[in-house]
């Protein structure tokens, strides 16, 4: 009966470092809902690193376990040492989003084609659940910005529109002078 024990608990214990006891997974799924692709080619990559974001304490300790998971299973998981992954990966770690904006609906880039859709003038909130008003032109001017951008550059400026209202104004108003400027 002792060595069923050691067993089991040895078996307990490797699950619970590979992610997988209930509370673990709970942190992982909140992480998921954050930031669902972390920009690696498979879904069990993008697992890999939501539970290394779970599980870090801060950036240095996140950068430590990207760079083991990059080196796991013989290269598979490469990409999980490119800035992309990495960026994301901090973005989720840092990201306050709570309650309402873990919702899709609350992307920003979601609130801008609502704004186009409705063709009215509303609120659109950060993840710092802070609103500011939009006017639905200058919204459909910064989404077909947006959308002539490449998928990395584009997810870039949306992590910086939707972090805060403060980093929203700024990169908003930049966006808006270019599409003005053509």
């Amino acid at each position: 009966m002792d060595k069923i024990d050691a067993r089991y608990r040895t078996f307990k214990e490797k699950l619970k470092k590979l992610g997988y006891m209930k509370g673990e997974a709970k942190k992982v799924a909140k992480v998921m809902e954050k930031v669902a692709d972390f920009g690696m080619m498979s879904d069990a990559g993008n697992q890999k690193v939501a539970r290394a974001v779970a599980k870090a304490k801060n950036e240095k300790e996140l950068r430590a376990l990207l760079s083991k998971i990059s080196t796991m299973a013989k290269g598979k998981y490469a990409e999980a040492d490119e800035d992309e992954v990495i960026q994301r990966a901090i973005w989720a770690m840092d990201s306050e989003a709570s309650g309402m904006q873990l919702r899709p609906d609350a992307n920003v880039l979601m609130q801008l084609k609502k704004l186009i859709d409705t063709k009215r003038d509303q609120d659109i909130r950060t993840d710092d659940m802070k609103k500011m008003k939009v006017k639905w032109k200058d919204a459909e001017k910064v989404h077909d910005i947006l959308m002539q951008l490449k998928t990395p550059q584009r997810s870039k400026y949306l992590i910086l529109l939707q972090k805060d209202i403060k980093s929203f104004k700024t990169n908003f108003n930049g966006i808006l002078k270019v599409a003005n400027q053509r």
